[in-house]
């Protein structure tokens, strides 16, 4: 097991120093012995992880990339003798193994040593991409390598012989039309023999990424007050210090525009009291050194339901582990999906794109998960690398660039008309909320990241002259909630019961299939996009009406007349009175705090407490916080605190003393 690779037994290491003399099933291997193993097609590059002790190893864990050989087979060399060891690839690893020497190798198809007798060595060639790939840029880099080779030359098309040594990046397409072919051939020799490769890779067409594009989207980018490169923006050439300031961004770095309270607790009726995972806006910048991200995040909670005050008391998302994904398409050849060579999606996440992409940088909103930056290999399948990258530098603050912030003025689902797919609908009663003095910009928040571009496996000149693709999506539960460019998969599943708690969305744990263009940085597609411009935005915001608290409600969650919750104008906290003979009068149902009072601080502490961000209750408090008598106490109590508190009907005696 992983958790005890770097442990061996202490009779594991007296086997170890009697080996030589006494004829035990152990080999340790002599200095320089060379390791093998053969891993199945979509496993991608092993490392190799060696050690004879906890305070004997290598290196450190995953241990050395191993080198191909050629046929999947890939060997390491150890600067000493190691008896132990384990191939792994990020996602998956092998046994404990024991090294029995020189002359066998590993074969996972079978989970065995064999033997492993080396010949003659040849020459031995590969071309970072694979035989049958396409591309959709002017131009195609394929690094040809050719191991233990005396000469080696390649051709394009069966032109001239073009000699290199050890390794040469050979650019193809610049004179091919769209939907020819060009052929790259390889032949490198030695004493021994000759090798040769070969591959044809196709060009192709890039069209608009306003509709099906050339990215492999296949829906148009969404319009309306969502955008996807207003007026063509594709970001600028800026250096951006990552600072935790917004000062260094401007409003031409726009490259996706998103809706404020879009995010799927909007559209059930009692998720409110959930922190709202509302992308806004997206940036892009960058130097010779690195690409830059900023995105806005809105939190508008205060002018859409102030009495489920969890998320403005907590509405900082740095306070959250919540997995965000950067999906990029850097190399056109790829065709990627976002599933794993392993199986899956990354992370679990359910989350794959029509776009191509072939790059993913894979963080959390308090960054103490990642960054981590995983890479397709040629069948687009995404290989898990489980290298932390310090030099991604991610930092925050609470402001956006933005001078608007418009979207829909209203929440709890369908008690306010909220409907999935309403943002679509510009007749939707639409605001500014940076009109509305209800609503303050300081509750809202925005992250920038820097990313180096080697970690991309481009440069600026490569990003300016093609451009990249970049899909960002945030994710709450296990599923995407919200995308920039905007998607409809992440609101399909919004109005649905969350099957683990019926008061929050579905849309945590669906699965979410991207279907609209990639944002563009550096460049637009070469065969042209379709950028899409927000329309006029009201310079004069409606004014929402007031609801009102429901006269008769025939349930709790169900108002005759559907309304949002408002907080009276004068809040009355109720107080019980002492009753006589026999109640224990200091406890009361729904004083989760036990101050006496059953007021939002108690619903607050719960939401704490199943967040993760407070001690579980024990014992008088555990019984009082279950306001909904359920024996469980979870976010159901709490918003039946808020309802008690907001004067509406509840189905226990909340606020009544309880005999503990």
């Amino acid at each position: 097991m992983k958790a005890t690779r770097k442990f061996i037994s202490l009779l594991l290491t007296v086997l170890m120093v009697v080996s030589t003399v006494a004829a035990v099933g152990i080999t340790v291997s002599a200095a320089g012995d060379t390791v093998y193993v053969k891993v199945p097609s979509s496993y991608g590059t092993p490392n190799c992880y060696m050690w004879n002790s906890s305070s004997d190893q290598d290196v450190a864990w995953p241990g050395t990339a191993m080198t191909a050989e050629g046929d999947g087979i890939y060997s390491y060399t150890p600067s000493k003798s190691f008896a132990n060891v384990i191939f792994n690839n990020g996602s998956g690893q092998t046994a404990d193994l024991t090294f029995p020497g020189a002359g066998n190798i590993y074969n996972m198809e079978t989970n065995s040593w064999e033997p492993y007798i080396l010949g003659p060595t040849v020459p031995f060639i590969t071309l970072s991409k694979k035989d049958g790939a396409s591309f959709k840029t002017e131009t195609l880099k394929v690094t040809v390598t050719a191991k233990n080779a005396d000469s080696a030359y390649y051709t394009v098309d069966g032109g001239a012989q073009v000699s290199f040594t050890d390794s040469v990046d050979v650019v193809l397409g610049a004179n091919t039309a769209v939907g020819s072919t060009v052929t790259l051939f390889v032949s490198a020799t030695n004493a021994n023999g000759e090798a040769t490769a070969s591959a044809t890779y196709t060009k192709k067409e890039a069209s608009s990424a306003g509709g099906s594009g050339s990215d492999g989207s296949t829906a148009p980018a969404l319009g309306g007050y969502y955008a996807t490169n207003p007026n063509g923006q594709v970001g600028q050439n800026a250096s951006i210090t990552i600072d935790g300031s917004i000062s260094d961004w401007n409003s031409s770095m726009l490259i996706a525009q998103g809706v404020a309270n879009d995010d799927p607790r909007v559209y059930r009726p009692s998720s409110m009291h959930e922190i709202a995972i509302d992308d806004y806006a997206l940036y892009a910048a960058w130097d010779s050194s690195n690409l830059y991200l900023m995105w806005e995040v809105a939190n508008v909670q205060d002018a859409i339901a102030p009495m489920d005050n969890f998320p403005l008391t907590q509405g900082n998302l740095w306070i959250y582990n919540l997995p965000v994904f950067f999906y990029f398409s850097t190399d056109p050849s790829i065709e990627g999906d976002g599933t794993v060579a392993s199986g899956g999606t990354v992370w679990d996440s359910g989350i794959t794109l029509d776009a191509n992409i072939d790059t993913v940088v894979a963080i959390s909103t308090n960054a103490s998960n990642g960054p981590f930056v995983y890479k397709a290999n040629d069948d687009g399948k995404i290989v898990y690398n489980e290298t932390r990258h310090s030099n991604i530098k991610i930092e925050w603050g609470n402001s956006t660039l933005s001078q608007n912030l418009y979207g829909i003025d209203e929440g709890y689902g369908h008690y306010n008309n909220r409907l999935p797919g309403d943002t679509l609908d510009e007749s939707s009663k639409w605001i500014d909320f940076y009109a509305d003095p209800e609503h303050k910009k300081s509750l809202d928040m925005f992250y920038e990241m820097s990313i180096p571009l080697d970690l991309l496996g481009i440069d600026d000149s490569y990003l300016e002259q093609n451009g990249i693709g970049l899909m960002k999506v945030s994710t709450f539960g296990t599923s995407a909630v919200n995308t920039l460019p905007a998607d409809p998969s992440t609101w399909d599943n919004a109005a649905e019961e969350y099957t683990k708690d019926p008061t929050t969305s579905h849309e945590k744990e669906d699965s979410d299939h991207i279907t609209v263009p990639l944002a563009r940085i550096g460049a637009l597609l070469s065969g042209g996009n379709t950028p899409i411009t927000p329309p006029d935005k009201p310079t004069e915001p409606t004014t929402p009406t007031t609801p009102t608290t429901p006269t008769n409600p025939t349930t709790p969650t169900t108002p005759t007349t559907p309304t949002t919750p408002t907080t009276p104008t004068t809040p009355t906290t109720p107080q019980p009175s002492k009753p006589e003979g026999g109640v224990d009068s200091k406890y009361y149902l729904g004083d989760a705090n036990l101050d006496g009072i059953v007021n939002v601080k108690d619903a607050t502490l719960i939401q704490k407490v199943t967040a993760g961000l407070e001690r579980a209750f024990k014992d008088e408090a555990l019984v009082c916080a279950d306001a909904d008598v359920d024996t469980e106490v979870n976010v159901k109590d709490a918003t039946a605190i808020q309802k008690y508190v907001a004067g509406l009907p509840v189905k226990t005696a909340i606020g009544e003393p309880i005999v503990i």
